[in-house]
């Protein structure tokens, strides 16, 4: 229980700092196009790229340190993210377009985490190093 609320804020900092390093990380998505409507296609697959990819690899850490309340914890960092990056967008100024990757961003941000942390959940486990019982042995 201790750990799980030492480890809480250094999760929620490396989520949000994964998920800001992949946002600058995806920016070549675009650049794959070269007619416009393919372009802004890019822009947004980026903006959910960046955000799954995040959750993918923060989801296992949640999963083993959190165990039956993963889900919830996955909820609460994704929030806390999430409204970090809400705090600090500035949507005036800009196009509609970019308003609607920046929103699309915020959503796949929130929801990578507790989606991906909640497939874990529902794996069946895997008992392949269960050993085998010979049949017919004495």
């Amino acid at each position: 229980m201790a750990a799980q609320i030492l480890l809480f804020l250094p999760i929620l900092l490396g989520y949000w700092y994964a998920h800001s390093e992949l946002a600058v990380w995806v920016q070549w998505v675009p650049d794959m196009f070269s007619a416009r409507p393919f372009r802004l296609t890019g822009v947004l697959l980026g903006a959910i790229l960046c955000g799954l990819l995040a959750g993918i690899i923060f989801s296992a850490p949640v999963k083993l340190l959190f165990r039956r309340r993963s889900v919830l914890a996955g909820a609460a960092i994704s929030l806390i993210a999430a409204a970090f990056d809400a705090y600090h967008i500035q949507f005036s100024g800009q196009l509609p377009f970019t308003q609607v990757a920046l929103s699309l961003d915020l959503i796949v941000l929130f929801l990578a985490l507790p989606l991906v942390v909640f497939v874990l959940d529902r794996l069946r486990p895997n008992n392949s190093f269960k050993p085998t019982p010979l049949r017919g042995a004495a």
